[in-house]
């Protein structure tokens, strides 16, 4: 029975990581950015393993249902944080440096208040302070664990990323017209 729910589980992770980039993709009309945005997942893995392994609980079936919630808590920080990137880029003509570092300096308090009041709200869950509890207890530190990797990296990893991914970009609709013979 337990293979059978960490089967169907995985299987809900990734298609709620396809549901969510295919939302992604409708949002932004654009298959890149969603992509980039995707790039937080793997950040809340850094902190989410290492919660478990710290507090000594195992990946049971609540810790895999903590971290399908994370796919879509952890993506929104990303979202925020690109969404006035495009805009400042599409609407009021900033290069892509000015416009991720504006975008990191308006949008870096709500991303850590709204991370901080997450993390404090799921304190009592994962400290499992009764024998009931102890189940749910995983499934708030896995939250808590990727919630709070993913929040700082985003904040330095994803404009990183964004920023060679559209230098990629440029690059290569640059190359085609350097291919065109000269006279």
């Amino acid at each position: 029975q337990q293979s059978e729910a960490f089967g169907g589980l995985f299987a809900s992770i990734a298609v709620a990581i396809l549901l969510v980039y295919l939302m992604m993709v409708l949002a932004f009309n654009s298959l890149i950015t969603p992509f980039v945005i995707l790039f937080t997942l793997p950040l809340a893995t850094i902190g989410a393993f290492p919660a478990l392994l710290i507090t000594g609980r195992p990946i049971g079936i609540s810790a895999l249902i903590g971290f399908l919630m994370l796919i879509g808590i952890v993506v929104t920080n990303a979202i925020v944080l690109l969404d006035l990137v495009e805009r400042l880029r599409r609407e009021q003509g900033y290069t892509v440096h000015d416009a991720l570092v504006e975008g990191g300096r308006t949008r870096v308090r709500p991303i850590l208040m709204t991370a901080i009041a997450t993390i404090l709200a799921l304190m009592p869950l994962a400290a499992g302070f009764n024998s009931g509890s102890i189940i749910a207890a995983e499934l708030g530190t896995v939250v808590i664990g990727g919630l709070f990797s993913s929040t700082f990296l985003t904040l330095l990893v994803i404009p990183v990323l964004y920023s060679l991914v559209d230098g990629a970009k440029v690059r290569l609709s640059r190359r085609p017209s350097d291919a065109a013979p000269t006279e």
